[in-house]
């Protein structure tokens, strides 16, 4: 599952109570010291109670820069931005976040002609609705507040936002990164960087892309704020597990698991090895893995999140075993998304769609899984994609049927319908790592009109473009019948049958051959 981006996210819901109580303190902190981090080195211990705003000199030109500033615990984040010159600007943070943010202040930079009359004094930001109001600053200013990430977490309670689980704190930086408001003079593409420090006992680990030249800072653009990929702060265990391509960090939350490391590792590459023999590589050059103990045997459902970076939550029952954790396919799903870009949300269908195709084809050319488990699979589960009374297309209709197997199933015509106008010389695959080639991953959003066009032009026919054109805003229904004909595909009781006089029995076999292909991480 891919948690949907390019959109603003629901409102999570505060309770009337935390919201007014955080109102009151924070009006009665006005000009106090309350509360507040520590300040640290990166990665070192706390050398102190509450200091006063520092007096760094703030971006002048360029992106912006943010130093977050970790307490003991990680309870609360004393946070520093500093901005490029510019007109007022107004702040925001994550939508529902405005109640955790406090004591907001702003140092405007000295002037050439006013650098020997010391350090301007910092000014109170108050919060008007829900943004804070900045003044211009003509010559680059900062910007430092603090953040009680243990009350957001203990509020919100969902780990995309904050949420803390076994004493860690799970909350991407989009939750409490201070931001220029859309609209202003700050353009979406803007750069900025972040470096996180933390006292002793405290490790973070993020999805974002480190930034180049800096590998103890990440980066990325403003247009990535509203949903960065997932992060933690807190007493994990860490591994980085090499890949065909790149690296995947690992961060093991507190919690009791029947596997143990090198069992999560060998997971990961198994999965990792699905994705990169199908994509050539695996898909991203970094990417972070949440591993979320959980109850029961299978763990919950698992996520990917992007923007800037590519990150998993992945959810591990107590008591799976390793091979429960080899045996299942949802990492891999969630590792397919790595490779596609995050497009609009009405187009979730295609993102969905992709991952629940290439999946188990990814896996089955492995010879993990067997060949005939994928004809049944897609047998059994296209027939819930296809629509339903009241459908009006997919992009219009997203219920789970049509968002998973009705993606999938957009996805298995059109690579059967490629392969049949090329001759099986050309493929869905094709298209996927043409999208991949061109930098669609995780990281990026890209219109679908983009993604259909680069994937058309690898496989020289506009198979996309014209099943696009037909099923986005009116339901069609194939004759799955007559195809699972064409292609020699019969279900019995118990075991598929397979007619090798059939049409198109060789794009079948082209599809998931009969004889598993090797691959590795």
């Amino acid at each position: 599952m891919l948690v949907v981006p390019f959109s603003h996210r629901p409102l999570v819901p505060v309770p009337l109570w935390v919201a007014l109580v955080s109102t009151l303190v924070g009006l009665a902190c006005v000009g106090l010291a309350c509360g507040g981090s520590s300040s640290v080195r990166t990665g070192g211990p706390a050398d102190g109670a509450t200091r006063g705003l520092e007096r760094r000199s703030p971006a002048t030109s360029g992106g912006l820069q943010y130093v977050a500033k970790a307490a003991p615990g990680a309870r609360t984040l004393r946070i520093e931005l500093s901005l490029p010159p510019g007109p007022a600007r107004l702040l925001v943070v994550e939508e529902g976040a405005e109640a955790f943010v406090r004591d907001v202040e702003f140092v405007a930079a000295a002037s050439a002609e006013g650098a020997g009359r010391g350090a301007a004094a910092p000014r109170r930001l108050l919060l008007h609705g829900d943004r804070w109001r900045m003044p211009a600053c003509p010559q680059g200013c900062q910007v430092v507040y603090r953040f009680l990430l243990d009350e957001a977490a203990a509020a919100m309670d969902h780990v995309g936002y904050a949420a803390e689980r076994q004493g860690t704190y799970l909350a991407p930086p989009s939750t409490w990164l201070l931001r220029p408001a859309p609209g202003g003079p700050d353009a979406e593409e803007t750069r900025f960087r972040l470096r996180v420090e933390v006292p002793e006992g405290v490790q973070f680990a993020s999805g974002l892309f480190r930034a180049a030249g800096a590998p103890d800072e990440y980066e990325a653009t403003l247009s990535d704020l509203p949903r960065t990929p997932y992060a933690v702060f807190g007493a994990v265990e860490r591994l980085q597990v090499p890949v065909r391509g790149g690296v995947i960090e690992v961060a093991l939350l507190p919690g009791l698991l029947h596997v143990g490391l090198q069992e999560i590792r060998q997971w990961i590459e198994q999965a990792a090895g699905d994705v990169a023999g199908y994509f050539g590589a695996f898909p991203v050059p970094s990417a972070l893995v949440i591993v979320l103990p959980s109850e029961g045997e299978h763990g919950g459902y698992s996520t990917a999140l992007g923007n800037g970076g590519a990150s998993v939550m992945a959810r591990v029952g107590r008591s799976t075993s390793l091979h429960g954790l080899l045996r299942g396919w949802e990492l891999t799903h969630e590792f397919v998304h790595l490779g596609f870009p995050n497009v609009h949300r009405r187009h979730s269908w295609l993102e969905e769609g992709i991952a629940t195709y290439v999946e188990p084809i990814a896996r089955a050319r492995r010879g993990l899984i067997p060949v005939e488990k994928v004809w049944r699979d897609f047998a059994l589960g296209f027939p819930k994609g296809l629509p339903e009374p009241g459908d009006r297309g997919l992009d219009h209709t997203p219920t789970w049927g049509r968002t998973y197997w009705g993606g999938a199933l957009f996805c298995f015509l059109a690579d059967v319908e490629i392969r049949r106008r090329t001759r099986n010389e050309r493929s869905l695959d094709d298209a996927l790592r043409a999208v991949l080639a061109a930098g669609g991953n995780v990281s990026v959003r890209w219109p679908i009109e983009q993604v259909i066009e680069v994937g058309d032009e690898a496989t020289g026919v506009p198979v996309l473009a014209e099943l696009y054109a037909q099923w986005k805003d009116r339901p069609v229904e194939p004759d799955l019948e007559a195809l699972w004909r064409q292609l020699g595909v019969r279900l019995g009781e118990r075991r598929v049958f397979f007619d090798e006089a059939a049409p198109l029995a060789g794009i079948r076999d082209a599809i998931v051959p009969r004889r598993a292909i090797a691959g590795g991480p």
